[in-house]
């Protein structure tokens, strides 16, 4: 049975009312319910059993369309690798709050900056400590915008660049990494787009799509070029000149100093330690239990490349991301409360992981109408995504769905200012599409390159939006004017976009390797940078 036409209304409620609205969760709620009310129109009686398992053959139609709604956002929240999700979304939330609560990251950053001279040292330390914090876009805006201003003051550095430098490797670097609050949303989101009977996992596709989100490659690629160069061009460079020309400022911070001095045995393990033991918990469980998988199957492997792709598929990867988070936040209460007991107790600290807690809340309620908008349209019954594979496959050649994935997603974060709910209103979609028009082939170029396209698209758009939450972050944390930020990021993320379509996105479609497009395109950015940019200096008077 299908519903044709109408099988895109849903999807097409949530992503117009987003954009008109910027109310994410509003719209994906609107559109659940769009999509119970045309199941209970349409299906026959007997049908809507078997969606539900709720025997509502003597409902009326209001009510019939209430019951669905109902038992799909109730098999949403209740949903194994959903609550997988919420458990490792809300440890890794408590550990990055506590690491706030105890400061001992803030102190290993002032640290870290009293080290450095110079203005190319300071902006590349900056980008450093971006990859370094990976596990949180929120937090590494909050703490490098918030801890590394008075040193760039001293540095000579403009707010405007800190703010780039701050925003370009917050959301890029944690998109890329494999523990992140991230992750279990991405994975999980994926899932929802496979078929039930798929022979590949969700984490399988997650790892290998990593190489093909060329735009958060780029972007942090163009940042260590502009940091290590000391080039800019355009607003950014203006920016520069006129910190170049200004008075120097008076940046020391005695109690600072003294308050690095005296903690400094301890907070270089309170903030390094924790994350530590968080990724060594996901990979230890996920070599354990990938390892336990493939003994009982049998298979013969060729080369130890093929026997690790083959734990990493067959491994638990909910349950590494849960003991994972779990590991990382015990360790950074015990080592935090140790640490500070002087001044910070655990009562501090366990406040601080409820805060940190309660800072992913938003965002799961985005994926719990997500999860129920995705699990009606790749249902038997609307078939979405394969609806729209039968009237695309035939229009829009294959080559070309991962840029337009991308230009698609760019533009729905752009108006709506959330790179996550662009993820949780067009990935299932994208996913079911590409396997659609690659004849199911799960781990094909073109799948890859699409579900790569999504996050990579969203992230762009958070970059150059003006009502991104992270771009106001990143403006509010560094000091800096909000137009201004914006003005002097756009055109370094819109270079980086065009790169990725033009050197990944396109190649990547036609087959080819991904590393040799982020070769190609690494090379190209940096003759740009050499060719465009201008090192920031005093305008002779």
């Amino acid at each position: 049975m299908t519903f044709g036409l109408l099988s895109l209304l849903p999807s097409l409620v949530a992503i117009v009312l987003a954009i008109v609205t910027r109310r994410v969760i509003l719209s994906l709620g609107l559109a659940v319910f769009v999509g119970a009310v045309l199941l209970a129109w349409k299906m026959p009686p007997g049908a809507v059993q078997d969606l539900t398992a709720w025997n509502l053959n003597e409902w009326g139609g209001s009510s019939r369309a209430l019951g669905i709604l109902a038992f799909q956002m109730w098999g949403s929240i209740s949903d194994g690798d959903h609550v997988s999700v919420l458990k490792f979304s809300l440890l890794l939330g408590a550990m990055i709050g506590v690491l706030e609560a105890s400061r001992s990251m803030r102190l290993l950053i002032r640290d870290l900056s009293a080290r450095v001279r110079g203005r190319r040292g300071g902006q590349t330390l900056v980008a450093g400590l971006g990859l370094g914090i990976f596990f949180d876009d929120y937090a590494n805006t909050l703490l490098l915008g918030g801890t590394m201003r008075k040193a760039c003051d001293g540095w000579r550095i403009s707010r405007a660049k800190l703010a780039y430098l701050v925003d370009s490797t917050a959301a890029p670097v944690a998109g890329l990494a494999l523990v992140s609050t991230w992750v279990a949303t991405e994975i999980s989101l994926i899932g929802d787009g496979l078929p039930e009977d798929s022979s590949v996992s969700a984490f399988q596709l997650f790892v290998q799509s990593i190489v093909y989100r060329f735009y958060p490659i780029f972007a942090l690629t163009l940042v260590f070029l502009i940091a290590r160069t000391g080039r800019d061009w355009g607003p950014m460079l203006r920016a520069e000149r006129e910190v170049q020309a200004a008075p120097a400022v008076d940046t020391t911070d005695t109690a600072s100093t003294e308050t690095l001095a005296a903690s400094r045995r301890w907070h270089w393990l309170a903030a390094i330690l924790p994350i530590v033991i968080c990724v060594a918990g996901v990979g230890i469980v996920l070599v354990q239990t990938g390892s336990a998988a493939v003994a009982q199957s049998d298979a013969v492997f060729t080369s130890p490349l093929q026997r690790w792709g083959a734990i990493l598929g067959e491994a638990s990867s909910y349950r590494a991301l849960i003991v994972g988070g779990l590991w990382g936040w015990l360790s950074a209460l015990l080592i935090g409360w140790i640490a500070n007991a002087s001044w910070a107790t655990l009562r501090e600290l366990a406040k601080g992981s409820l805060r940190g807690a309660w800072q992913i809340m938003p965002a799961m309620f985005v994926l719990w109408f997500a999860w129920a908008l995705s699990t009606m349209t790749k249902s038997d019954y609307l078939d979405t995504g394969g609806y729209l594979g039968e009237i695309l496959t035939a229009s829009l050649p294959a080559w070309s769905l991962p840029t337009v994935v991308f230009l698609v997603a760019s533009l729905v974060a752009f108006s709506t200012g959330t790179s996550w709910g662009t993820m949780a209103l067009l990935t299932p979609l994208a996913v079911q599409l590409s396997l659609s028009m690659s004849g199911g082939e799960a781990l094909s170029d073109l799948v890859l390159a699409t579900t790569g396209s999504v996050l990579a698209g969203a992230i762009l758009g958070d970059h150059c939006s003006p009502i991104s939450d992270t771009t106001v972050l990143s403006s509010r944390a560094c000091g800096c004017d909000h137009v201004l930020h914006v003005r002097t990021q756009l055109p370094y993320a819109l270079l980086a976009g065009t790169i990725a379509v033009l050197c990944g996105t396109l190649p990547a479609a036609w087959g080819v390797s991904p590393w040799i497009s982020i070769v190609v395109g690494g090379v190209l950015l940096w003759g740009i940078v050499r060719a465009c940019g201008r090192v920031a200096e005093a305008p002779a008077r």
